[in-house]
């Protein structure tokens, strides 16, 4: 049995996963990084840049407002499970620096 087998055998559900699906560069502006999906079960989110990037689920998001992903490693998860509602919100993001690179990987339900 594989894993798509025990999802829909335990949950009832069938998923997909994309990378990136909005934006692979965060810029000194704010940038949207996710879109609002309420079909979004998780996401994983990795700052690749040598810059820092701070990450909010509203807009206003600033280098003072908002959860700090630190230089070259910083990551934020979020699973429905334990965040409740938060994975499914729209995620904006701002860099203190030149376009600091992003990884993005979102679970979605088909």
């Amino acid at each position: 049995m594989n894993v798509d087998d025990l999802l829909e055998k335990q949950f009832n559900v069938l998923t997909t996963f994309e990378i990136n699906p909005e934006v692979d560069a965060v810029a000194v502006t704010k940038t949207r990084i996710l879109d609002n999906n309420p079909r979004r079960l998780s996401f994983v989110l990795v700052n690749l840049g040598a810059v820092f990037i701070s990450i909010s689920p509203q807009s206003n998001v600033s280098l003072t407002r908002g959860i700090y992903l630190v230089p070259n490693g910083g990551t934020l998860s979020m699973v429905w499970t334990e965040d409740f509602m938060m994975p499914t919100f729209e995620w904006w993001a701002i860099a203190n620096g030149a376009n600091a690179n992003i990884y993005v990987m979102e679970v979605l339900t088909l």
